[in-house]
């Protein structure tokens, strides 16, 4: 888990573009196996989605995924805007479906409270800057 100040729009995300970890880092914490087992079934239940978005998208909260000491999955949070990119496909997060093909997109991909509520306890319990 990791606290981090975004950076260069390009890479506003805690892995960058390039594969390396935002230098923006201001703290990191290595969640207990009990934690990590529960974030990972929140991100990935229908009930941690279905609320709307805010366009600002400037993420403070990390997650990063690591299998032998390499990087295979990451997530960025922005908890103002109530949204958040994996670099890997969350099915539960595509909820309201509008449009078809190229043309569809998902209105419901934001946070539901519940899970908003459970990151933020997690940025206050670490004492990560930007909690809600």
């Amino acid at each position: 888990m990791y606290d981090f100040s975004g950076g260069k729009e390009s890479d506003i995300s805690i892995i960058t573009d390039k594969g390396k970890l935002s230098e923006t880092v201001n703290q990191q914490v290595i969640l207990d196996e009990k934690t990590s087992k529960q974030l990972s079934l929140k991100l990935g239940s229908k009930l941690s989605y279905g609320t709307g978005t805010a366009s600002c998208f400037d993420p403070h909260l990390g997650f990063v995924y690591y299998l032998k000491g390499k990087v295979v999955a990451h997530v960025s949070v922005c908890l103002q805007c109530n949204r958040l990119r994996s670099s890997v496909t969350i099915p539960a997060q595509k909820q309201g479906k509008t449009g078809n093909g190229d043309e569809a997109y998902y209105l419901l991909d934001g946070m539901s409270d519940s899970f908003k509520q459970y990151l933020n306890n997690l940025v206050i319990k670490y004492k990560f800057s930007h909690p809600l």
